[in-house]
């Protein structure tokens, strides 16, 4: 059977004493293997993340764009379509307060884009970076370990001895 990536044999790991490797270094090679899977996890959320930051970035920029486009023709439509329509003692104060209605829309909208909170989903980068936050603070908590005391041997004072 093939391996799908490498289309080489699947065979078991080559054995680490053949190799002058000792097989089990202690906890040092435990925690550089640990330290290793935990880097090529986290490599791999980053491509999500910036994948998905990505796609979702040009999502939104072709949609806001998309509708700023239709909102002027509405707007540039509808001003025209006020302009001819209301007869002259009308049609400044309607066109003013029209105005007056965009000016309120246009401060709106830049407070709520001001407010809009960040994604926390699968596949942000709010969510890479919480991920790779907890694994270094696992990573600091294991090697602030303090060594355990050395068991003490029960010694006489040197002036039991003497007698």
């Amino acid at each position: 059977m093939n391996s799908p990536d490498t289309g080489a044999p699947d065979s078991p790991p080559p054995d680490p004493a053949l190799h002058g490797a000792e097989p089990d270094a202690g906890p040092a090679r435990a925690l550089t293997l640990h330290l290793l899977r935990m880097l090529e996890t986290r490599m791999d959320a980053a491509g999500i993340a910036i994948g998905t930051e990505v796609q979702a970035f040009g999502t939104r920029m072709q949609l806001k764009i998309l509708a700023a486009a239709l909102l002027f023709i509405a707007i540039w439509g509808g001003i025209v379509l006020l302009a001819i329509a209301l007869p002259d003692p009308y049609r400044i104060p309607v066109l003013a307060a029209v105005v007056a209605a965009f000016v309120v829309g246009a401060i709106w909208a830049g407070v709520a884009a001001r407010s809009k909170v960040a994604s926390t989903e699968v596949g942000s980068m709010r969510w890479f970076l919480d991920g790779l936050k907890q694994d270094l603070e696992v990573l600091s908590r294991s090697l602030n370990r303090r060594p355990e005391p050395a068991p003490s041997t029960q010694r006489s004072p040197p002036s039991d001895l003497a007698a």
